[in-house]
């Protein structure tokens, strides 16, 4: 009787941590909405926005269209003939002109003027280009542009100013700061917005906000690893019951036998 005793704690015990992962899983819904970090690190590097020719370096792309970019589907999907557009763009930039009839070539290049302010074939030459309507016609007109033209422009287009941001952006913004100045990158959660300018001015610094490592995040959560510890010890004490029962068994035959 003694040893069926705490056979039966044990026996309890193990029925009720078994289903520990069930356990986990059932606390992550009583605490709200799934919640991950985002499987992409970011990081704030301060950049010289004095330096002409390093900021149009580093990020005159950002405000160019590059010509060859319509042989790819997601952009050629957005344009109406992007083969035509694109011989187009390149006779203007080679010669710094070219008239086309072709309406949809036209509703084309209108588009590409709202939304860029530089023309590209490589990425180490950029040109301004205006259009100029004529009767039934666009003539495209393109000029070399200057480091300080073009980071002119990066300087109105892409930066955004620290107070200038919403207040969830702000404080995500802090956050990667704050990682990067302790040389380590900012995972946000899923539910924090990243600022999607490329260039924050905070206190008079510019930083380029990017993202720079990326994690395998797809794992369990940790209550539901503690509900496999949990399992694993009602595994133990099941086992450890019977270990008790069969020698409380054992003990009771010897006593029969003799």
């Amino acid at each position: 009787m003694a040893a069926r005793s705490p056979a039966l704690v044990l026996l309890v015990l193990g029925l009720v941590l078994l289903p520990g992962p069930m356990y986990g899983a059932a606390f992550d819904r009583l605490d709200g909405p799934e919640r991950h970090r985002a499987t992409t690190g970011y990081v704030a590097t301060p950049v010289n926005a004095s330096n002409d020719s390093a900021l149009a370096d580093g990020y005159a792309h950002h405000v160019s269209f590059q010509s060859s970019d319509l042989q790819y589907r997601h952009v050629a999907e957005d344009h109406r003939a992007p083969n035509r557009t694109r011989r187009v763009l390149e006779r203007a930039v080679r010669t710094g002109e070219a008239t086309t009839g072709d309406d949809a070539v036209r509703s084309d290049l209108r588009k590409i003027e709202r939304n860029h302010t530089f023309l590209t074939i490589e990425y180490d030459e950029y040109y301004q280009f205006s259009l100029a309507e004529g009767d039934g016609t666009t003539t495209l007109r393109t000029s070399r542009a200057t480091d300080a033209e073009i980071a002119g422009a990066i300087r109105d287009e892409i930066v955004v100013g620290y107070a200038d941001l919403p207040p969830a952006e702000r404080q995500t913004f802090r956050k990667i700061r704050n990682a990067t100045e302790s040389d380590s990158a900012y995972r946000p959660w899923s539910d924090e917005p990243v600022p999607e300018q490329t260039l924050v001015r905070a206190n008079g610094t510019y930083y380029e906000v990017e993202g720079m490592s990326h994690f395998d995040d797809f794992g369990p959560s940790r209550a539901v690893l503690y509900g496999f510890l949990a399992s694993l010890v009602g595994v133990g004490c099941l086992l450890a019951a019977g270990l008790f029962a069969f020698h409380a068994w054992l003990s009771g035959r010897g006593e029969t036998e003799s």
